[in-house]
């Protein structure tokens, strides 16, 4: 991953984790929940210290599908 695509993904991980959570989520299921707080916390620990930018890559994009924004 190169630092310009490295940035790309920080900024898209920002803007997912500082979405409002989608009704569907919020009123839903444990398990789904559970899941889109974890994928928060995998972008979260990317967007400050830049670890795992394979897993939050994959969590980044659950969490935008989740929102409906991809």
């Amino acid at each position: 991953m190169t630092a310009v695509e490295k940035l790309e993904w920080k900024r898209r991980a920002r803007a997912a984790i500082t979405a409002p959570i989608p009704p569907a989520i919020r009123n839903g299921s444990a398990n789904a929940s559970v899941q889109y707080r974890d994928d928060a916390a995998v972008c979260a620990a990317f967007v400050r210290r830049g670890v795992q930018p394979d897993r939050a890559m994959v969590a980044c994009l659950r969490l935008e599908g989740q929102q409906g924004r991809l």
